[in-house]
């Protein structure tokens, strides 16, 4: 490479063999070359700042994504044989310290709240370090299911009826710190300040084949999303050979959906009148019957399109495709 002073401009011989007249060209130049490396740095810088570390030179560090949809911290209730069907997680905390309770209710802890409660989780109770994780001797009842979501891994908590078999002294110990955990998490969020909203929500369709016809049905009418369509993605096709002696399928009445439909917000409107703003209810389509219920998302699920619920006869969390609707 060559370069020749000449009345104040510089002359760039590059190796293509063109020149470039500086400072204009040169500066153009320098720009588109050193622009990739710019965005590269500035995609790592941006991703590396939704993660914030707690030290303490006598704890374990504890590093948690401070993203508004990172879930840190997350509970259910059911798993049981004869549970019902939990719509919702019990608790949900976000990385940026906002809590929501199902989805009725939702307040916010601020930075010295929440890094209080973490450090009290991993280092007062010792979740990271327990030697079992799951608590539950009796397979038909309920349990208390914990995600906790820190140091880029999800840990996984099962907290039901335990002891009734002869249990070890080390796993009895496991069992009161998970306890006094769940606990202190309850007790953290127990003041909520709101109620929570959201814009987008999933549509839930089951057939069903009882109902009270002395009661007025509405009929569903919209062309676009269909509730026998919304009710064969969601459940699979159903006949009466899968009913129980209630005449219910077990989809979406104990047991999650293998797939959910997000629906558009004139969607939305148009259940919420049917219904006369109830959250679930029955309509009728094309002679056959089925129970619809709403469902708000939760701000994760938004960004994931993945629904959060817990069935029963479940021994862990399984996420739930979400799928658009057509407009």
């Amino acid at each position: 490479m060559k370069t020749i002073s000449r009345n104040r401009h510089v002359l760039l011989q590059v190796s293509s063999g063109k020149q470039l007249h500086t400072p204009g060209l040169l500066l153009r130049y320098l720009f588109f070359c050193l622009l990739p490396l710019g965005l590269l740095l500035s995609s790592c810088t941006s991703n590396a700042s939704t993660d914030k570390t707690i030290t303490n030179s006598a704890a374990q560090s504890i590093t948690y994504n401070t993203a508004a949809t990172g879930v840190v911290i997350r509970t259910f209730y059911g798993g049981g044989m004869y549970g019902s069907l939990s719509l919702a997680p019990q608790i949900s905390i976000y990385g940026n310290g906002t809590y929501i309770l199902g989805t009725q209710k939702q307040g916010k802890l601020n930075n010295n709240q929440f890094q209080s409660l973490l450090t009290t989780l991993v280092n007062t109770d010792g979740l990271l370090n327990l030697k079992r994780q799951q608590f539950s001797d009796l397979p038909d009842q309920n349990t208390t299911f914990l995600e906790l979501t820190l140091n880029n891994q999800t840990h996984e908590f099962q907290y039901g009826s335990f002891g009734n078999q002869q249990e070890t002294a080390q796993d009895l110990n496991d069992y009161k710190q998970l306890g006094n955990a769940l606990t202190t998490i309850t007790q953290t969020v127990n003041d909520p300040t709101k109620s929570y909203q959201s814009n987008t929500d999933a549509l839930l369709v089951r057939q069903i084949f009882s109902y009270d016809l002395t009661q007025a049905i509405p009929t569903w009418s919209d062309s676009t999303l269909t509730l026998n369509q919304t009710a064969t993605l969601e459940c699979g096709n159903v006949s009466t050979t899968d009913l129980d002696i209630n005449k219910e399928s077990g989809c979406l009445k104990y047991t999650i959906p293998t797939k959910a439909i997000e629906i558009t917000n004139h969607q939305t409107q148009i259940v919420k009148n049917l219904l006369h703003l109830q959250p679930d209810g029955t309509m009728q389509e094309d002679g056959s019957y089925f129970n619809v219920q709403l469902r708000m998302l939760l701000p994760d699920e938004i960004a994931t399109k993945k629904l959060a619920m817990f069935g029963s006869n479940q021994q862990s969390y399984q996420a739930i495709p979400l799928q658009q609707s057509a407009s």
